[in-house]
């Protein structure tokens, strides 16, 4: 049993609270909706949508709640798709939960200054030094990440390394999991606002104007 997971908790004064601020973008995220419905049905699992802060709180950004995963697993799920709001699944997105494992998309690139980046990422996390730093828009959670880890996220997560929930996945994973398939970037990674697979919208800097027909 598979399910297609999203986060969509709208913020007071349009802006989120909490440690990781971003902006809310209805039309957006009305249609990353509507293509991650698709999808589910495509893929025959099921879908479903966060759209309340009262369990984590307002202390956390909505991007912490997709820990939320941790409630659906106790649910029966085998595996969990979660697909940011600001992403976008293109018609001819293959079937993610073909894959057996955790599996999520390298946040930086290959060369000399991404490797460098990486290299001071993974020090001041206190992550392995060969360890591959993940982007958290699109991630497919197995049920052994669930198993290994769900009695360590709330330790973690008031652990003031974290800077965010992205780096928070990447030290459950690094500890409690190990090494985890690698995505294509073209399957969501933040920077592909085309990708073939998810294309990535970003909020970050302010409301967009969104236009679906490029879709």
């Amino acid at each position: 049993m598979n399910l297609v997971f999203q986060v969509q908790i709208q913020p007071n004064g349009g802006r989120s609270e909490g440690r990781k601020k971003f902006h809310y973008a209805e039309d957006l995220y009305k249609f990353s909706t509507k293509r991650a419905l698709q999808y589910a049905e495509f893929v025959e699992a099921d879908y479903f949508c966060l759209r309340s802060d009262e369990w984590l709180g307002k202390e956390y950004s909505p991007a912490y709640h997709k820990l939320y995963i941790y409630e659906l697993f106790k649910e029966g799920y085998d595996k969990i798709f979660y697909i940011d709001s600001d992403a976008i699944v293109r018609e001819d997105c293959p079937n993610i939960f073909e894959y057996n494992e955790f599996s999520a998309c390298k946040d930086l690139s290959d060369t000399p200054s991404g490797i460098e980046k990486q290299r001071i990422k993974n020090e001041k996390l206190n992550l392995s030094k060969d360890y591959n730093y993940f982007c958290s828009a699109t991630v497919l959670f197995d049920r052994e990440f669930y198993e290994r880890t769900k009695d360590h996220w709330r330790e973690e997560l008031k652990n003031p390394q974290p800077q965010h929930d992205q780096s928070l996945f990447n030290i459950l994973v690094d500890k409690y999991y190990g090494n985890y398939n690698i995505l294509d970037n073209e399957w969501g990674h933040w920077s592909k606002k085309n990708g073939k697979f998810i294309s990535h919208v970003p909020t970050s800097s302010g409301t967009k104007t969104f236009d679906e027909s490029k879709y």
